[in-house]
């Protein structure tokens, strides 16, 4: 089973980031980063809270004491599928933004979602419309 060292590695990796541009994140040096990921040092509960919430997964899975990493969340397609514009979503720090900024893209992407199908397919409009 993994440990929080490498699973905190390859989180940070499948996000295209570098240990510095994770550390600006939650206002941490390059340097606690790194010793992070080398198993020097552990991060508090508090931090390890944040960086489970930042990678949408559970504290126990960036642990490693659990395969699964969030038993909550919906089901979106694999890494490997989504475009770096995509990726950049999912890291977008929403929390820099005003309320009514986060709520029209929150609005946008539903609407996005409901133009498509389950498979992906654009949905034909309904000619009785």
């Amino acid at each position: 089973m993994a440990n929080f060292q490498n699973r905190l590695r390859d989180l940070r990796k499948s996000l295209d980031l570098s240990q510095s541009e994770l550390g600006k994140k939650f206002n941490l040096a390059k340097s606690t980063i790194s010793q992070y990921e080398l198993g020097k040092r552990a991060p508090d509960s508090i931090m390890l809270e944040k960086l489970a919430d930042f990678f949408n997964v559970t504290v126990d899975y960036l642990l490693g004491r659990s395969e699964i990493k969030n038993p909550y969340a919906k089901e979106e397609p694999a890494e490997s599928e989504l475009s770096c514009e995509t990726k950049s979503y999912y890291i977008l720090e929403k929390h820099t933004l005003p309320v009514e900024a986060i709520q029209q893209i929150d609005e946008y992407i539903e609407f996005i979602k409901q133009k498509y199908d389950a498979n992906g397919y654009l949905r034909k409009k309904d000619p009785q419309k």
